[in-house]
């Protein structure tokens, strides 16, 4: 995984983002989960939270017609837990 001050600034980030500019948070957040802290998916934290997080964002590039991003979005998800994708 990452180094922790990456992973800080990160979170740093990205809760400036979201107060500020929605789209670019999500933007954002889809970088981090498919690149540099993609390992992040593996963590100890709840399965459903982290389900129900990637389906929001399944969700926002659906309606940006942000295809691609789905799909990869998708593929993390069914990693989680393939039982709880069924949305």
């Amino acid at each position: 995984m990452a180094n922790v001050n990456g992973y800080s600034k990160i979170l740093l980030d990205l809760i400036y983002l979201r107060q500020t500019d929605y789209a670019a948070f999500m933007e954002r957040l889809y970088e981090a989960l498919t690149g540099e802290f993609k390992d992040v998916i593996n963590d100890a934290s709840p399965v459903e939270e982290k389900s129900q997080a990637i389906w929001t964002m399944i969700k926002h590039f659906e309606e940006n017609e942000e295809f691609e991003k789905c799909a990869e979005l998708k593929k993390l998800a069914d990693k989680l837990d393939p039982s709880l994708n069924t949305k």
